[in-house]
């Protein structure tokens, strides 16, 4: 009977037991899949401590994944039965014998894992490194070496547990700005290929050793070094992908992101990129001035903030990348450059080569010691450039500033300096004590000394547990209140506390606790503030009956409409923040109900119109923002280039002042003008094409600038029924620069001029819609259904008002953008054949490395094979936006009997359809004028009437804000919107 009465509770334990052991595993599990900083462990050092304390000096440093070079037996032994995760390597000069043996693999796998597993935690076998660029003539030996280990882990089932994979060198990527551009080199192909297939199949990472450091060293001048050190950059230095939009703070994202567009340029999307080699220097030679102590620890140390924030890259934000740190040591033992010795964090003897600053990212590399600093102002530095350090930190930096406030604990001494030392300190703290967080333009230092003094205890401070003033905080009509009875009168100081963060608290709890709950919402909302001891309180009233509704029956305070800060009546009639006055009651809600965006910093709302937040001076993310600065700008930075397609920055440096060839013949006209036509009512000559087709000089008074008159009209001919139009127009993929409105403007424009045919490049999936939508859509078919429109990030459409006999697309060989020829057939009045083309031909891209890319023998060898696909048919009209630079490409090729429409219609005129000069919305551009775009015929049965340039008017009462720099100083222009960056061109043709 004992026996059974036992029995549920033998049960419940043993099923507890499971449970427990299997909760335990799956959260093991979990934890094995969080992204995680390892470290490289060379040994090439003269005093590198044991295997044993090696080991030792690890587990201090919280260090919990290391790779080696080899599979150094003392080391894998000292690694057994603690929870280290090592990754060994097979050497280089071993590879002839495993990749020429099973024998000699499985004997490897024997003497280097099977006799250390499990009880040491190996995870993967790394085979060679960088074989394919530092060894090629093995390279044929690796992918059977990686196949014959993993055939031994198999055998030895534990090819789940381990994986088997080979570290490349980023150099294996070419063209990897812009990202999506990217692909591996293609004479690597055959074993690319087999490879990525069997890392596919197994689960493996793709191991990529990733040196921002040698980019910017290979690219001095253009890459800035902000990019580089995982810096935020300025808006003008952001790195932008011009075919996908996504914006690039840094460089080892886009480095990775150009790993999986290179793979998935050979159809491979399931496998992930693990960085195992990641490093800055800290000491160089005389031609590495780059390789600091400095630059290296806030290079490391970003980069692991930057792992840990698990914000992953543009393209997989959900996929954050491991990352192994090159290296634990200093290996004094390697030879020159200087550098080769000098990428460690520590020395052989386990003294810090530096301190890394890391705080918020656990307790991983206990050698950060900034828990004992503080930031404080500097006694050298005079009052006034303190006092302006000390508005910005507790302005747009949201230092905590509420603590020196008239009455607070830190309020005396009451001076700017002493004031300014907490609130760097504040700034410096909340920054994590990032590099660069103590620096206010110089006005800052860092001390290990704490400044705190009597009651006025520091942020950063070790001193804990202190009761602020005395006072004890109870709040009243609070739901969330342990004491719901308990009353306090509240006043608010009207200080300047870090409110930039208050709303995004606030929701949260209402979110939590709806305000409904409340008297009213300010109510709730201001005892939140107090409650998240966020504002600071004045007095606290005894007498309850005096302080309901806290704020609200105070006729002392009032709220900006706009911010909601909390005013004092006291003050002038602005809103202390956004110096907003205040709102009468009966003011029309339009204006709040405007569109908006909202800062993703500080949750304020802004107008559509602004690049940047009124309160905190955030970017605007594009895809919430309809006017950020032209993606084409480099106007902050005076230094930088801008070329056409070059939207992904950061571009090459000027090399000074140079003339622009295709300005140097005088032809330009001014902003403001039209093209080729004066702004006055003067006589000026035109030219007009007779009955024959000949150009005669004439006169044509009182041309005036009106948004009908966009272009000199070459022929003044009535339109006829046998007269055809034909459009072509590159309407700009900006979907964040009033993309609605542009987008509705070139709809006006087509309704004005009704093509029959229109050939469109750069159409979003977005703008798609919107044409889809527009009232002039019905008329036209169009070359692409809804499927294929969402299925791309941008694309060449055709739409014919004609009878279309068929719809096709021959993509370009060649092209690593996806470009292609697009080609309708129309039916024409009297059966006479037409054949209408387009494409958007490579688009020179010039960026790092090697500032080659300009794609110009890719865009002649497209041009050639479009003109050979065309020439069969008897009456053929080809334009789009060819991206041609004749002095870069040479002529465009044409057979006997084509034309080039411009040349043969308008000769002696530029005809540039992308003008910085005449096009105001890209004011503040370096000047570029090209003739992008072209239409080339070849015709039998039509003559071409006339062609013209449209879309040259600004949109009325529209326009946006942009930053430029002018002599050092940074001023926003308010700049017109045109319905693109490119001008249309409009071909008229008619029957013969």
């Amino acid at each position: 009977m004992g026996n059974s009465e036992n029995t549920p509770m033998l049960f419940f334990i043993f099923f507890f037991f499971i449970f427990t052991s299997t909760s335990l595993s799956t959260a093991q599990k979990d934890r094995d899949t969080e992204p995680f900083v390892g470290v490289n462990i060379g040994t090439d050092v003269s005093n590198l401590v044991s295997p044993t304390d090696l080991v030792s000096f690890l587990q201090v440093q919280k260090i919990t994944h290391v790779r080696l070079y080899d599979a150094d037996p003392d080391i894998l032994n000292a690694l057994s039965k603690t929870k280290i995760r090592v990754i060994v390597s097979v050497p280089n000069n071993q590879l002839l014998a495993i990749g020429s043996s099973n024998a000699s693999a499985a004997s490897w796998i024997g003497r280097n894992v099977l006799a250390y597993y499990p009880e040491t935690l190996i995870t993967a076998v790394a085979v060679g490194d960088e074989v394919l660029t530092t060894i090629p003539s093995s390279a044929p030996l690796l992918m059977p070496a990686i196949e014959s280990l993993y055939s031994a882990l198999v055998a030895a089932n534990l090819h789940n547990e381990i994986k088997v994979s080979t570290p490349h060198a980023a150099s294996i990527i070419l063209d990897p700005f812009p990202p999506s551009q990217s692909f591996f080199n293609q004479s690597l192909s055959s074993i690319m290929v087999p490879m990525l297939q069997f890392l596919s199949r197994t689960g493996s990472p793709l191991m990529m050793n990733m040196y921002p450091y040698y980019v910017y060293m290979e690219n001095k001048g253009v890459v800035p070094l902000d990019n580089a050190l995982f810096k935020p950059p300025t808006p003008s230095k952001e790195m932008v992908d011009p075919n996908t939009l996504l914006h690039y703070t840094n460089v080892l994202d886009a480095m990775i992101d150009a790993a999986y567009y290179s793979m998935k340029n050979l159809n491979v999307t399931d496998v992930v990129v693990l960085v195992t080699e990641s490093g800055w220097p800290s000491k160089g030679d005389s031609k590495e001035p780059y390789a600091t102590i400095n630059n290296a620890d806030t290079y490391n140390s970003n980069l692991i903030k930057h792992v840990f924030d698990q914000s992953g890259t543009p393209l997989h934000p959900e996929i954050t990348s491991s990352v192994y740190i090159y290296e634990l040591f200093n290996e004094d033992l390697r030879s020159p450059p200087v550098s080769e010795a000098n990428w460690g964090l520590f020395h052989g003897n386990s003294t810090p080569v530096y301190l890394l600053h890391v705080s918020g990212s656990g307790t991983f590399l206990a050698n950060d010691t900034t828990n004992q600093t503080y930031c404080i102002a500097m006694d050298t530095v005079d009052s006034k450039t303190i006092q302006a350090a000390l508005d910005w930190a507790c302005g747009p930096g949201r230092a905590n500033c509420s603590e020196i406030q008239p009455g607070e604990t830190c309020y005396q001494p009451n001076n700017v300096r002493s004031h300014a030392s907490y609130a760097f300190d504040s700034y410096f703290q909340k920054e994590g004590r990032a590099a660069g967080s103590c620096d206010f333009k110089g006005a800052a230092t860092i001390t290990t000394t704490d400044p705190s003094h009597g009651n006025c205890i520091f942020p950063g401070s070790m001193k804990k547990n202190r009761l602020k003033n005395g006072r004890k905080v109870v709040f009243t009509g609070l739901p969330l209140s342990t004491s719901p009875k308990a009353h306090v009168g509240i006043e608010i100081a009207t200080c300047n506390p870090p409110w930039v963060l208050l709303t995004q608290r606030i929701q949260k709890r209402e979110e939590e606790h709806p305000s409904k709950h409340t008297p009213n919402c300010l109510n709730f909302k201001m005892t939140l503030l107090l409650r998240l001891n966020l504002l600071p309180t004045r007095y606290f009233a005894t007498n309850p009956s005096k302080t309901t509704g806290l704020l609200l029956s105070n006729p002392m305070s009032w709220s900006c409409k706009k911010c909601t800060f909390i005013n004092s009546q006291s003050q002038k009639p602005t809103c202390r923040i956004c110096l907003s006055p205040p709102s009468p009651p009966s003011s029309s809600p339009s204006s709040s109900s405007a569109p908006k965006w909202s800062c993703k910093a500080c949750t304020f709302s802004n107008p559509y119109r602004n690049s940047n937040c009124e309160m905190c001076n955030t970017r605007a993310p594009v895809s919430s923002l309809s006017c950020l600065d032209d993606l084409k700008d480099t106007s902050l930075d005076g230094e930088l280039d801008s070329s056409v397609g070059s939207v992904f920055l950061p571009l090459r440096r000027c090399k000074g002042k140079t003339k622009n060839p295709d300005t140097e013949n005088g032809d330009c006209v001014e902003v403001g003008k039209f093209r080729g036509v004066k702004a006055s009512n003067e006589d000026v000559n035109v030219k007009i094409l007779d009955d024959d087709g000949c150009f005669e000089s004439g006169k044509k008074g009182g041309v005036e600038t009106s948004s009908k008159a966009e272009a000199v009209m070459v022929n003044e001919s009535p339109a006829t029924g046998s007269e055809l139009k034909i459009l072509s127009y590159n309407v700009w993929f900006r979907e964040d620069l009033e993309m609605y409105k542009r987008m509705k403007a070139l709809g006006e424009l087509i309704q004005l001029h009704s093509p029959d045919v229109i050939c469109f490049q750069e159409v979003t999936p977005n703008i798609f819609d919107i044409f889809q939508q527009s009232s002039w859509w019905k008329e036209y078919h169009c070359s692409i259904s809804k499927e294929m429109a969402c299925s791309r990030p941008y694309f060449c459409m055709q739409l014919s008002k004609l009878p279309v006999k068929s719809f096709s697309r021959t993509a370009f060989s060649n092209s690593i953008m996806g470009r292609e020829l697009c080609v309708v057939e129309v039916e024409v009045q009297g059966h006479k054949p037409l054949v209408v083309a387009t494409s958007h031909l490579e688009s020179p891209c010039p960026a790092p490395p090697k500032w080659d890319q300009m794609y110009s023998k890719e865009r002649v060898e497209q041009a050639n094979t479009a003109v050979d696909i065309l020439k069969k048919n008897p009456n053929v009209i080809f334009g789009g936006d060819m991206n041609w630079d004749d002095k870069l490409d040479g002529q465009f090729p044409l057979l006997d009997g084509w034309v080039d429409a411009w040349v043969a219609r308008r000769p002696g005129e530029n005809g540039w359809t992308y003008d910085t000069k005449t096009n105001q919305m890209l004011s503040g551009n370096r000047t570029l004028q090209k003739r992008l775009d072209r239409f080339v015929c070849n015709l039998r049965d039509f003559r071409i009437n006339r062609i013209d340039m449209i879309g040259l008017e600004a949109i009325p009462g529209l326009s946006y804000f942009k930053e430029k720099k002018v002599k050092k100083e940074v001023k926003k222009l308010e700049l017109p919107v045109l319905p693109s960056d490119h001008y249309g061109l409009l071909l008229t043709i008619f029957h013969r």
